[in-house]
């Protein structure tokens, strides 16, 4: 069996270990992590993430500007929204629809066919009267492929 002595000499040997123990650097930024300071004042500076990639390239270090985006939100802690994000242009288009309204198209909407005059004794018109086709523009949209329309050619 093992020697209690050896038991403790190897418990304090392990113990003196986790104390002194440092987490190595990170291994997904570390092009980036020399150049932190640098990033980070030019960020505060106004520079854009393609300017900072572009000043990056100069020193040999070819990053893209969305990693240069996560890094900054990594190391700052602020989340910075990158500017060409797919959920920032679908918010802007969105926010363009309810603010400006597209005009309506420039169709004319067909009349309906003016009715003769009728004479006091002549039956009354059917109750039904067949609607006006709507425009291409106040028709619902409808999913799917876009078929021409025959009668629009």
């Amino acid at each position: 069996m093992s020697d209690p002595n050896d038991i403790a000499t190897r418990t304090q040997r392990f113990n003196e270990a986790a104390r002194t123990f440092t987490p190595p650097s990170p291994i997904r930024h570390a092009k980036l992590m020399p150049f932190k300071d640098g990033i980070i004042e030019l960020r505060q500076k106004g520079a854009s993430f393609r300017l900072i990639r572009e000043l990056l390239a100069t020193a040999n270090v070819g990053v893209g500007t969305d990693t240069i985006a996560r890094f900054l939100t990594e190391v700052t802690g602020e989340t910075t929204p990158h500017p060409f994000t797919k959920s920032r242009k679908r918010q802007n288009r969105i926010a363009a629809r309810l603010v400006t309204p597209h005009p309506p198209a420039e169709h004319p909407v067909p009349s309906p066919t003016p009715v003769p005059a009728m004479p006091e004794s002549a039956p009354a018109p059917p109750p039904f009267v067949a609607p006006v086709a709507a425009t291409p523009a106040e028709r619902s949209r409808i999913r799917g492929p876009r078929i021409a329309d025959p009668r629009n050619l």
